[in-house]
Order: C-alpha cells, then structure tokens, then sequence
C-alpha cells in the first residue's frame, strides 16, 4: 500500500501532539485526519474509514480504551489496526489497552522512526491477507 492511497486517524486531544503527528505522518505521505475527542473519533471513523488508527487513552467524553472496543465490535471497522500512544504506559493500562483490541501501544514520548516502522509493518501484513 503506498503511503498516499492510506490514511490515518490520529485521536488526540492535545493540540502540540496532535501537530506532530500531523506533520510527522503528512512528511511520509500519509493523509492524515485529527480528532480531539473520543466521541468524535467514532463518529469519524463510521464516515471515513481510516487504514489505521493512532489513539491516546486519555481523551474528553469517550476515552482510548472505549474507542477501540467500539472499533472492535464494529463490523465494518474491526480490521482497522489501532496504535496507542500514551504518557499512561504502566502495566495496567497496557493491558488495559491490549484487552480493548489495541495492535500496539507505545510510550509518549515516543520514538518517531518506530512509529513509522510500526505503522509501514502493519500494511504490510494487511497487503499480504
């Protein structure tokens, strides 16, 4: 999958992350659509299916955790890979987030070259189902 036919959603509330994820994925040729809070990730993700997901756990109105059940228990957007990026990177949270139906979580701040390791690796695997 070449990077400008993808599209990411990125799912985060605070405005600097937000941009450097923006900028980050834009520079690799990414789409990439912004969502500030929970609920509005999941209205977007029912109107735009994104090809993966980048999301916080700690959000406004519907956190991390229930944004992934709710792609996971979609039909439609279950396939979806989802990444959390966290400052809440503990071994209950991890957890927490694998039981949601998260791919991966990384740590914030995060390492940008893994990020983007992650991410083509994981079109990777959706190419070759």
């Amino acid at each position: 999958m070449k990077n400008n036919d993808t599209s990411i959603l990125v799912v985060e509330d605070d405005p600097n992350s937000s941009k450097l994820l923006f900028d980050l994925l834009t520079a690799h040729g990414y789409t990439v659509i912004c969502e500030i809070t929970g609920l509005a990730a999941e209205q977007r993700i029912n109107q735009e299916k994104a090809d993966i997901v980048l999301l916080d756990l700690r959000l406004p109105e519907q956190n991390g955790f229930m944004v992934a059940q709710y792609i996971r228990q979609n039909p439609d957007t279950k396939h979806i890979p989802i990444i959390v990026l966290s400052a809440f990177y503990d071994r209950q949270n991890k957890l927490r987030a694998y039981q949601s139906g998260v791919n991966f979580m990384l740590s914030k701040p995060f390492d940008s070259s893994e990020l983007l390791m992650i991410i083509n690796n994981l079109f990777l695997i959706q190419e070759n189902k």
